[in-house]
């Protein structure tokens, strides 16, 4: 039997999403292997939240290349970094880069995924690692984990998304709250993500804002990205409710948003990486989808178990304290980047209505489910 790793190394070169739910591969190893120190590669920009992780020693960044166009500067020095250093290697995705990096920095177990579709390329990627894993296209992404798990024979009961915040973020949590007034329980809307096609109507959700606040008693918190676009449309969003709501305009890190919505007692948002952080802890939710595959995309339920999906193709739909709201049209879900493919409007977003939304928030706050489930 093959000693133990006593050093690995994750790679996960991609979104925030995916390093998000690339988390609960920490968790796997670090109960199948306590001893061993974890390393993590990410795109900068990407992971910067897994800096106060306790299970990982160290994170390491390349430069972020995706959507064409680099952003920051070039990452020097992370190759020599983990030449030869690990027993064991991780990519969690079929990227040439994260394959040879995982070749360069994996002496005894390299495990990583090639694509179906050319023979060239799952020859030369197969021959670079000691555990292949064919990349799965119709599985929930945080299953990857699974599958890694599974190549390396460890044996996987639940897969556990998780982020961590310290004291300091708590801190700075609770004076803003503070500051804001906000000393009864609220609740948090993320209204807008990075791309535009992603967008719901602004009034609607300031419509939404003052229904729910009226229903339930709880106090609006919105928040943003700091992005200065976001930051912008969350101020002009906000000034549309009549009940004002405190606005975190791009003022929380990953971690320190976290830990605001840990102590939410409901979320509302879109398909982008606030939405994961939410399911994380477990906070009733309702996320607005349109184009995007649910089945492979949707917030991960930590409480649910390993082999759970969206259990529909498109529509509305729950898991756990979350419940998804998608139009049950054909063309759903197209995966473009809106009905252009361009980034412009969906109009399987701009369909969805305040009572939808509503009707959602009342089913997850009270344990019950949607009337829209399987449909609208």
């Amino acid at each position: 039997m093959a000693p133990h790793p006593q050093s690995i190394l994750v790679v996960c070169i991609r979104l925030i999403g995916d390093v998000i739910l690339s988390t609960p591969l920490i968790g796997i190893l670090k109960s199948a292997y306590p001893e061993a120190e974890i390393d993590i590669l990410v795109n900068r920009g990407t992971g910067e939240f897994l800096e106060t992780d306790p299970r990982i020693r160290t994170v390491m960044y390349t430069q972020n290349r995706e959507g064409g166009k680099p952003i920051g500067k070039p990452e020097p020095g992370y190759f020599a970094r983990i030449f030869r250093h690990y027993d064991m290697a991780i990519n969690l995705n079929a990227s040439d880069r994260g394959n040879i990096a995982v070749l360069l920095a994996g002496t005894r177990t390299r495990v990583g995924f090639y694509p179906g579709g050319s023979a060239w390329k799952e020859f030369w990627k197969k021959l670079l690692l000691t555990h292949p894993v064919p990349f799965p296209f119709a599985i929930h992404v945080a299953r990857i984990c699974e599958l890694v798990a599974k190549a390396l024979g460890i044996p996987v009961e639940r897969l556990e998304a998780k982020v961590y915040w310290d004291a300091g973020d708590e801190a700075t949590v609770s004076t803003r709250l503070r500051q804001g007034g906000v000393d009864a329980p609220f609740f948090v809307i993320h209204p807008f993500a990075r791309w535009s096609y992603k967008f719901w109507l602004a009034e609607r959700f300031a419509q939404t804002s003052d229904a729910v606040a009226v229903r339930h008693g709880i106090v609006p918190v919105w928040t943003s990205s700091p992005d200065p676009v976001e930051t912008r449309l969350l101020k002009e969003a906000a000034a549309l409710c009549r009940i004002r709501p405190v606005a975190l305009a791009g003022e929380f890190t990953l971690n320190q948003m976290t830990c605001l919505l840990s102590k939410a007692s409901l979320y509302i948002g879109l398909d982008t990486a606030v939405s994961h952080l939410a399911a994380t802890t477990g906070v009733p939710m309702v996320v607005l989808f349109g184009p995007t595959i649910a089945e492979r995309w949707s917030p991960w339920n930590n409480e649910g178990p390993v082999v759970q999906q969206c259990p529909l193709p498109r529509g509305t739909q729950r898991q756990g304290s979350m419940l998804l709201i998608q139009k049950d049209w054909p063309c759903v879900p197209c995966g473009k980047a809106g009905c252009d493919d361009r980034g412009g409007e969906s109009r399987c977003m701009t369909a969805i209505e305040v009572v939808e939304v509503l009707d959602a928030v009342d089913a997850v706050l009270q344990g019950g489910s949607s009337s829209g489930v399987g449909g609208a």
